[in-house]
């Protein structure tokens, strides 16, 4: 009974959101951001902040999470919708002047572009467009605010036929993390003999194929371990997710040694652990590019969502960088894991002005993009 009622008052409450969005003034509606779930913000957070700070600018947030904090604490410049179920019929009826999202594939499936509105995509990875992403899936947008020359050479390419507006802005997530380290450092301390084990999702990921392996090894080599999956283990996309989660924490939920994290709402282990050991997760570039710590990746089958991806001509971000912040093994020496570990936190000083300049290279407006993000989205209008 109680799940009916918080169901009838969900359905009701995004009812009357989408009614009052929908019958705004058309100025009202200028903006509209959407985020589908909670982890969405953080990535839009820096550019709609500076957008409001600096110019002046008001938006209108939609969310689709129920649970979403800033349903009730809007942030400046914001007011907030909850629509999720009859978010398809929203879009259809949307007039905007800018739509915004860190969701990939609109207009692919259940939800369509507005019906009036120029459309944004902002990045919630540093991974490559054509191999992460299903084929198409950027189709319908007007916009992109690239993170780095690896996006716009890739979607030029994707998209030579009906090329968008490619804007050099960066990526807010990574000058977060490294403004937070800083601030770590001088208050804090990295535990040298810390572990972040953070691998992507789905068939073939590091935690389901190897993961009782690898914090065996880790722990055998005197290190202590944080294991923290990626949100996609908890959704139905990955059944399987929760399940291998589960197993983890029978073998080694009860050592102090082993720490679970299971969401992504802070970056507290970035800035705790001493190296990351992942496998082919967007994660991992923000982590070493972000702290200036190095990465042990171990040589799992690489995720692959396009299967036409090589047609691009490009080899991905993820495969080539990989090499670049730390160090690949192959699964053949996945019982190695605790030893390399231990080289990688020996020798991680001495790589740090090394990553500095790759992240400078790689990325686009290194430390100002959220204010480069918020003067495009503001010229959109």
């Amino acid at each position: 009974m109680r799940k009916l009622i918080e169901r009838t008052r969900l359905a009701m409450a995004e009812s009357n959101d989408m009614g009052r969005l929908l019958t705004l003034p058309t100025d009202d509606r200028a903006i509209v951001v959407y985020a589908e779930d909670t982890f969405s913000y953080i990535q839009l957070k820096g550019y709609v902040s500076a957008l409001w700070a600096n110019h002046g600018v008001r938006y209108q947030y939609v969310t689709s999470a129920s649970d979403d904090p800033l349903l009730e604490d809007p942030p400046p410049g914001a007011t907030t919708w909850f629509i999720r179920d009859q978010l398809g019929r929203m879009m259809r009826s949307l007039e905007c002047g800018v739509f915004i999202t860190t969701m990939p594939d609109l207009g692919n499936f259940h939800v369509p572009r507005p019906k009036i509105g120029k459309t944004v995509y902002i990045f919630h990875s540093l991974n490559s467009t054509h191999t992460a992403y299903r084929s198409g899936a950027f189709d319908h947008y007007d916009q992109f605010l690239c993170t780095g020359p690896h996006h716009v050479d890739e979607l030029r390419r994707l998209r030579s036929d009906s090329l968008p507006e490619l804007s050099e802005v960066g990526y807010y997530k990574l000058d977060l993390i490294r403004r937070e380290h800083e601030t770590w450092l001088s208050t804090g301390a990295v535990e040298e003999d810390l572990v972040l084990l953070a691998p992507s999702w789905g068939r073939d990921n590091l935690l389901e194929a190897h993961g009782i392996e690898i914090v065996a090894s880790l722990l055998s080599s005197g290190l202590r371990v944080i294991v923290r999956p990626h949100p996609q283990f908890f959704h139905s996309l990955y059944p399987e997710g929760a399940r291998v989660i589960s197993r983890l924490q029978d073998e080694f939920g009860a050592l102090d040694s082993v720490e679970f994290e299971l969401g992504i709402d802070s970056q507290r282990s970035f800035h705790r652990s001493a190296v990351m050991i992942s496998d082919w997760s967007g994660a991992a570039y923000e982590y070493a590019l972000g702290t200036l710590r190095q990465v042990l990746f171990v040589d799992t089958p690489q995720k692959i969502f396009n299967p036409n991806w090589a047609q691009v001509g490009l080899s991905s971000f993820e495969d080539v960088m990989r090499g670049e912040v730390g160090h690949v093994l192959a699964t053949s020496r996945v019982r190695d894991v605790g030893t390399l570990a231990s080289d990688l936190i020996q020798s991680g000083v001495d790589r740090r002005s090394q990553l500095k300049q790759l992240a400078d290279r790689s990325v686009f407006n290194p430390g100002e993009s959220a204010e480069v993000g918020a003067a495009v989205i503001a010229g959109a209008l």
